[in-house]
């Protein structure tokens, strides 16, 4: 098998780097709905029950530790994948595309927290493993992996000389 055909098989088996976007989506997921719920919970159990209720209280404090541990999670699940994640993850497409898929996703987790009948777990898990799934799909056919077999060829070029100098 010659070395071109062999990147474009490792190119179109890169298992590590679609994971890793796939996780970074559902991170990104994470990293948006944190702030979003963090500034829900500030004034939303206010308006409902008023400043002399407990439950208030509870909610606030309650939306405050999930806004922040969502946030803080994703994050960390960011970062953790990050070390997978090739090159063409790292440039402005692929951020755009990941937050792209993780705010249409939570858009889709808020109508079937909201408007439908979906038990809320099973709302989360289902959008999440959607964001992933979609995120592993769309990985390979980012344009920053189309570089990569232009890159492939100059190293190559590169390396012939210093080969013939021998």
């Amino acid at each position: 098998m010659n070395e071109l055909r062999l990147d474009d098989v490792m190119k179109k088996i890169d298992v590590y780097g679609r994971v890793a976007f796939g996780a970074q989506c559902a991170a990104a997921m994470a990293m948006i709905a944190g702030p979003i719920v963090f500034v829900a919970a500030c004034a939303l159990p206010f308006l409902l029950w008023g400043d002399d209720h407990g439950e208030a209280i509870v909610a606030w404090l309650a939306g405050w530790a999930l806004g922040i541990g969502s946030a803080a999670g994703g994050l960390g699940i960011a970062v953790f994948a990050w070390r997978w994640s090739g090159d063409w993850i790292t440039e402005w497409p692929g951020y755009a595309v990941g937050f792209g898929i993780a705010a249409v996703a939570d858009a889709v987790l808020a109508y079937l927290l909201f408007q439908t009948d979906v038990p809320a777990l099973v709302a989360v898990i289902v959008t999440v493993a959607s964001s992933f799934a979609v995120g592993c799909l769309v990985a390979g056919r980012l344009g920053g992996m189309r570089l990569l077999p232009q890159q492939r060829e100059q190293r190559l070029q590169h390396r012939r000389p210093a080969a013939r100098r021998r």
